[in-house]
């Protein structure tokens, strides 16, 4: 009887996990799959084209097979057929010039109209930079008209940057500066590229940001729409001109070959001293994505920063009289700031500054002649130093030095 109540429970037992696996098989049921999920990062290509014409004539690539840039056009220089290398098709600019001109002479002239082109919306900004102004040899016209003698070396003794006259504007793709359009030069009208763009501060063009953009509006670049800026040159005194404006951009018949520049060339004026000179441009072009930038700026206010030292001395021959009798102050750009006697002040933004001191405590009625000496300066006896400029990086000291000279009776407030 007891073998037999075991075995069977042993049964039930089985039986009962056998029916639990069955009861799972049953059950309703159904999957889902996603495969391949992925991020792939979009990309900011820019790229650029130049179409370039020098005195009327343009050049044009002429190639079937393979590109083959000549000068195409009416006048005499450039001459027709012979190769050029200023005008190009998209690229990224490697090994490419805008300007490749060795033979200038006064009154030539020339127009570029440069295109540019993101595949994202992107802001954008360009930089030139004049990085030579070389007089690279003397010949006798030069030193005849007063010129002195090339310095051997030295890549900033020439005269042909202040004597090139440049206009930049945004274009509408015709190739000619038409009323209405954009002047991007700093003031606005006709520089000279010495002027434009020396060694110590580059010409800054502001395509797009977050204040605006070139051709109106707040807009950054359009992905995969095309915007044009153009340069115009002269070996001479410029003046504009402004065509009519047609609305037509690309489509209209406007270009410098036919209807002129918009712009005048005179460099009837010029005298010998260019000859043999010769400058050297760097132009940067950058783009940065738009998307989630919204207050980017090319040319955003200096943050840079210098450290101010404000060193308090006192030549007296009174007892108790304490540099604490003398409350220190300098005055800049972040307004007035209250300092203590030889405590470097890091941090401070850039601009012109003065230092200057108050009596706030007892000196015994004694009287000083005030000098200020380092990076501060004074004329006269006075308590406040003439202005200087605290320049990025700067860490320099200002010293004040009160001499006691004797008795003084101090003034009422009637």
């Amino acid at each position: 009887m007891n073998i037999s109540r075991i075995v069977l429970g042993l049964l039930l037992i089985v039986g009962a996990g056998g029916a639990l696996v069955g009861g799972t098989s049953a059950f309703f049921s159904d999957t889902e799959t996603s495969t391949g999920n992925s991020f792939t990062a979009g990309a900011i290509d820019l790229l650029i084209d130049n179409d370039s014409y020098y005195n009327g004539n343009r050049c044009v690539n002429v190639g079937t097979s393979a590109p083959d840039w000549r000068w195409q056009g009416p006048s005499a220089f450039p001459e027709p057929g012979t190769p050029c290398t200023t005008s190009f098709g998209q690229s990224n600019l490697d090994g490419l010039l805008f300007f490749n001109f060795t033979d200038l002479k006064p009154d030539d002239e020339g127009e570029d109209t440069i295109s540019i082109h993101v595949q994202n919306d992107a802001w954008a900004c360009m930089d030139l930079t004049l990085t030579s102004n070389d007089d690279i040899s003397s010949v006798d016209p030069e030193l005849g008209d007063g010129d002195p003698q090339d310095v051997p070396g030295n890549a900033w003794d020439g005269e042909l940057a202040q004597n090139l006259d440049f206009f930049w504007w945004a274009d509408d793709g015709d190739n000619v500066y038409e009323v209405g359009e954009q002047a991007l030069t700093k003031s606005g009208g006709v520089q000279s590229l010495y002027d434009l763009a020396t060694s110590t501060g580059s010409f800054k063009i502001t395509l797009a940001d977050a204040q605006g953009n070139a051709w109106g509006g707040t807009n950054p670049l359009p992905a995969n729409q095309t915007v044009y800026i153009a340069k115009g040159w002269c070996m001479g005194d410029m003046t504009l001109a402004p065509l009519a404006q047609d609305t037509l951009g690309t489509d209209g018949p406007q270009a410098p070959g036919r209807e002129g520049t918009g712009f005048t060339c005179d460099g009837t004026l010029l005298d010998n001293k260019t000859q043999t000179d010769g400058v050297e441009v760097s132009i940067v072009f950058s783009a940065v994505q738009a998307r989630n930038n919204a207050q980017f700026r090319c040319n955003p206010p200096d943050q840079r920063t210098g450290t101010l030292t404000v060193n308090k001395a006192l030549l007296v021959s009174t007892a108790g009289i304490e540099v604490a009798d003398f409350t220190l102050h300098i005055l800049g750009p972040g307004g007035d700031q209250i300092v203590s006697d030889e405590v470097p002040v890091p941090g401070l933004p850039t601009g012109l500054y003065t230092v200057y001191e108050q009596v706030t405590g007892s000196v015994g009625g004694k009287d000083f002649i005030t000098t200020f000496s380092g990076v501060c300066t004074t004329v006269g006896d006075v308590s406040t130093s003439t202005s200087f400029t605290l320049n990025p990086s700067d860490n320099v000291t200002c010293t004040i030095l009160n001499d006691e000279i004797g008795d003084f009776a101090p003034p009422t407030n009637n």
